[in-house]
């Protein structure tokens, strides 16, 4: 057996295992023997269990697990599109513009109707616009530079003028013509929370996400391949380059902006779970690193939503953190390793 089948059979048991932990883990406690009795009498006997069983923790987990799979996508696209293995949407600038895309639905909404919108596709429109001008402006940097310090830079300080402007849109909404203190609430979820999703936006989520998960693996992953061999290669085996990179970025710029429309910016998932990929399958192989990359994405986004829970290793009492808190821990750290690994940082 090839030990790419290995990998996938080993992550699909550790990602259910997470999925189950996420169901039973919180302020009250959900038994195995609860779950059960709901998936075979649809019950487990109690209405309270029951409704926190499938309004919350089923609906957290699954958005944790699309979302999960959905940016570690567009990581490992942007990462080819760069060909920078630090490339991340978080990183680069993408998840700063697709907030400040949905802040500034929030604010049109406002204005309009007095009433803050939650229209998926609405959402989802703007965050893609909001990340389509921000990854333009990025992009035309890369083509200036070809340092990858300088263009690392460059995304980081892109991200931050976009979140720049998101605060004070959120925080001036009164002025602008909508209401501010309803715009307070974006800053939490600016940090990063799949707790307060429903049925309907992970439908939307799912629509979106797994067809581009099926299209990259299938038509895209022979092209990153040679893409990462260099333009000159790809260009001799008939690679349209321009038409491929358009793609990549298109793709990794829908996948970003639906993530972000309904769970926040979900900070280096997107960058490490490619890297970990690469490391523990010791191939470049796109077919194999793409399926693998959309495994290890949910199972750090599941257990780093697991870790914000009251009631786990908070106290019962405490108010839930942003997932930016066990992502940052977790990311930063393989971003510094990479950096200082290598002076070129080529993939």
């Amino acid at each position: 057996m090839k030990k790419f089948t290995k990998l996938c059979i080993l992550l699909s048991f550790i990602l259910f295992f997470v999925v189950l932990l996420s169901l039973m883990l919180g302020t009250l406690p959900i038994s195995i023997s609860d779950i059960l009795n709901y998936l075979l009498n649809g019950t487990t006997g109690t209405r309270t269990i029951d409704l926190l069983l499938v309004k919350m923790r089923a609906t957290r987990t699954a958005g944790a697990l699309l979302a999960g799979m959905g940016i570690s996508l567009a990581g490992i696209l942007m990462q080819s599109y760069f060909r920078n293995p630090l490339a991340d949407p978080y990183l680069m600038g993408a998840s700063s513009g697709a907030t400040l895309g949905v802040v500034m639905y929030g604010i049109l909404t406002l204005s309009l109707t007095s009433t803050l919108g939650t229209s998926s596709f609405s959402m989802v429109l703007f965050a893609y616009l909001g990340t389509l001008v921000v990854m333009s402006l990025v992009t035309a940097i890369a083509k200036i530079t070809r340092q990858v310090s300088t263009l690392l830079i460059s995304g980081i300080m892109v991200s931050a003028l976009a979140s720049g402007f998101t605060t004070i849109l959120i925080y001036t909404g009164d002025i602008l013509g909508g209401d501010g203190e309803k715009l307070h609430g974006i800053i939490s979820w600016g940090m990063g929370a799949v707790n307060n999703l429903y049925w309907h936006q992970i439908g939307v989520m799912a629509l979106l996400i797994i067809p581009f998960m099926i299209f990259s693996i299938l038509a895209l992953s022979k092209d990153m391949d040679a893409n990462v061999l260099g333009d000159n290669y790809a260009t001799s085996i008939g690679i349209n380059l321009k038409t491929f990179k358009r793609k990549l970025l298109l793709i990794s710029s829908i996948l970003t902006a639906t993530v972000v429309a309904f769970t926040g910016p979900i900070a280096f998932i997107g960058m490490f779970c490619p890297i970990i990929a690469r490391m523990i399958n010791k191939s470049a192989k796109h077919n194999e690193l793409i399926p693998l990359s959309i495994l290890l994405g949910p199972i750090f986004l599941i257990i780093a939503d697991i870790l914000t829970r009251p009631g786990v290793f908070l106290s019962a009492n405490a108010n839930a953190l942003p997932l930016l808190c066990p992502l940052s821990i977790m990311g930063a750290p393989i971003a510094i390793y990479m950096y200082t690994k290598s002076k070129n940082f080529t993939m």
